[in-house]
């Protein structure tokens, strides 16, 4: 069976859904694929390889809409959005912001076209950078939280609506964001 890189890719977030990032492993992606080691350690040197590109394959699908430059006219809208679509990407996948949260940008990736609608807003290069960051960081430790806390009935207790709380810290981060634009 020939198996293009993409495909390893999409098997293995599957593979993601049905045992979780700690039971994912190279020889069951393998396994899974019907194929041996090798042929997977053609396209990835090694299992963070693979990973690092799980978590750009998970969202790039999902973030493209959001990366054209029409999409792009209102920076704070922009950022929000993207915050909440890389949220629900990552809860969508089992794991999923564990994943990303251990993943490293592959050469693909770049800050420049995500602190572009920021350069354009009138944000010096180095607050744009920061933003973007900030925002990142955020929404992903939101995520990671909610992940852990699937099962959890202590969020139940103190009444916690996790999407409700991200959206009032997202709010909060975005009307900084707008207070510090020159």
């Amino acid at each position: 069976m020939v198996v293009r890189r993409d495909g390893y890719v999409r098997a293995a977030l599957e593979l993601l859904d049905e045992v979780g990032l700690d039971g994912l492993s190279l020889r069951k992606l393998g396994e899974k694929l019907g194929v041996q080691g090798p042929a997977l350690y053609t396209h990835f040197k090694s299992k963070q390889a693979l990973l690092d590109q799980m978590a750009e394959t998970m969202l790039d699908e999902r973030l493209a809409p959001l990366d054209d430059p029409a999409a792009m006219t209102d920076w704070a809208g922009w950022l929000t959005e993207r915050a909440r679509t890389i949220r629900r990407t990552l809860l969508s996948y089992r794991d999923g912001a564990r994943l990303h949260a251990g993943s490293r940008p592959t050469e693909q990736s770049s800050m420049l076209p995500l602190i572009k609608p920021l350069l354009e807003a009138g944000f010096p290069e180095q607050d744009a950078v920061h933003a973007i960051l900030a925002i990142s960081r955020y929404t992903l430790g939101c995520a990671i939280d909610e992940q852990q806390h699937l099962d959890d009935e202590d969020g139940v207790e103190h009444h916690e609506d996790p999407a409700a709380s991200f959206e009032f810290g997202l709010r909060l981060l975005i009307s900084g964001l707008r207070s510090s634009t020159p």
